[in-house]
Formats: structure tokens, sequence, C-alpha cells
């Protein structure tokens, strides 16, 4: 048996509100019996019950009282009838036998609880329904907030690079070299930064597609008649990045894609982007 669903399906609320026959009442309270979830669950129901009746402190309806007062008159009406006609069949009149009146006040505070109950319970698990919604609301308000967070996360990521970039395009000793995307990645570019007082190499990852599992991009510096030089492996997630220092007579820079880790020497046909420095 599924504790959790038989809870959560209404039937404990249905139990206290009396909307149950006896049969399903008597089987709500056998399991109650077996199992102390289900029982603390209708003891906690009862006592949230009985609370915001006291906290309300409100009447019953008239109309209960009215209703309940009318059943009784009903009923012993008939009862009236029924003697009087069973004494003139035996030809001798008989008491009629009256409700005592405990009986009928035993009735109406029955009515009276009932409505008491039906009242304060629908109010109640209404009151339920309207916290379950304003509880939804407030997850959805937190999911929002996260949502807000990581945009200004990204936003201030974005403007921090962008600040950088321009600091380093502003730098009177950057020489400045834009790699474009050849046969490999055609729409692929990228920016290297080569300061000229101290040899530090800075790429700044524009546009190269995710490296496939297990590789990884290689910055190359290529000097006239010397094989490509390391300039250094880098994450092409990560913006703007500082690599390996370089010296001599450098005349352009490629990325390569390499196994991760990097490689001695440069994969020439797995060229994304190469550029030029410019002839002073």
């Amino acid at each position: 048996m599924n504790i959790k669903e038989y809870i959560s399906s209404g039937i404990l609320e249905s139990y206290l509100a009396g909307e149950l026959n006896e049969v399903e009442m008597q089987e709500v309270d056998r399991l109650a019996g077996i199992y102390p979830v289900i029982k603390q669950e209708l003891d906690e129901m009862r006592e949230s019950v009985s609370s915001y009746a006291k906290s309300t402190d409100q009447q019953p309806p008239s109309r209960i009282l009215s209703k309940a007062l009318d059943a009784i008159r009903e009923d012993e009406k008939e009862r009236f009838f029924a003697e009087i006609e069973s004494s003139e069949k035996e030809v001798q009149i008989q008491r009629v036998n009256i409700v005592p009146v405990w009986s009928i006040a035993a009735s109406i505070l029955l009515v009276i609880s009932l409505g008491f109950n039906y009242i304060f319970f629908t109010e109640f698990k209404s009151a339920k329904d309207r916290a379950d919604v304003l509880q939804t609301n407030m997850e959805s308000l937190r999911e929002e907030q996260t949502i807000l967070a990581d945009l200004a996360s990204d936003q201030k990521m974005e403007l921090e690079y962008a600040s950088l970039r321009i600091a380093h395009f502003l730098n009177e000793d950057n020489i400045h070299v834009r790699m474009d995307g050849l046969d490999v990645a055609p729409e692929s570019f990228a920016n290297v930064f080569w300061n000229k007082k101290t040899n530090s190499v800075f790429i700044s990852v524009d546009n190269l597609p995710e490296p496939p599992h297990g590789h990884q991009y290689q910055l190359w510096a290529i000097k006239p008649g010397l094989a490509p030089i390391d300039a250094g492996i880098f994450d092409h997630s990560q913006l703007i990045q500082e690599l390996k220092v370089i010296k001599g007579n450098v005349r352009a820079f490629a990325v390569t894609l390499e196994k991760e880790g990097g490689s001695p020497i440069a994969t020439v046909d797995k060229t994304f982007v190469k550029g030029f420095l410019k002839k002073s």
C-alpha cells in the first residue's frame, strides 16, 4: 500500500468532514490503527481544524439549527400518527411514545457539530489550498531570482571581458594580431596580443567551436624558416588568457587542434585560425 498516495488522495479530509459512508469510515479507522503515519495525519488534521475553529470563533448558521429542528418535528409527527393508527386497530388507545428530551437535544447537538465541522473543515481546506498556491508561487519566484542572478553574473563576466579586451587593444606596447578562420572552420576567429616589452602573449578566444572530447586548442608562433613554436595550450571557454613568453622575429600566430595536454609539433592540417603581423 502506498501510504503517501492514500494520504494525498483526500479521503482523510472526507473522513473528517463526515462525507464517507459507514464502511468507508470503518476502513479509515482500520488503516489508522495499522499505520501510525495515517493516525498521525488524522490527529494533525483534527488539531488544525480545532485550532482554526477556536481562532475564528464562528457560530453555526441559523439554517443548520432550523433544519435540525424541522427534521426532529417531522420525525415526531410521523411517530405520533403511527401510534394512533396502531391504537385504532387494536381498539385501545395506548400511550404514544415520545422521544425523550435528551434524545432531541443530542440530535440537535449532532447536527450542530456536523455543521461546525463542515464549516471549519471547508474553510481550513480552502486556507490550506491558498497556502499551497502561495508556496508554489514562492518556488517559482525563487527560480526566477536564480535565473536573473545567473543572467546578471553572465553579463558581469561579459563586461569584464570587454573591459579587459579593450585594455589590451589600447595598450601601446601590444602588437595586435587578428587570426581568421581557415578551411577547417571558416567562421572562427580569435585575437592575439603580443607585448613588445615583456614578450608576453595573450589570446582572446572570440569564436572557436567546442573541441571534441580529449582534444584542446594550442597557439603557435611562426618564425621565418622555423617550425611553429609552441605558445601554449588554452581553454576555449575562457575569454582572455595569458600564455607563454615568445621572443624573436615572429611573423604570424596560428591555432591548431591537438590532443589534450598539447603537442610538441603542430598538426598543420588541423589549423583553425591564423593571422600575420602587420609589417612596420
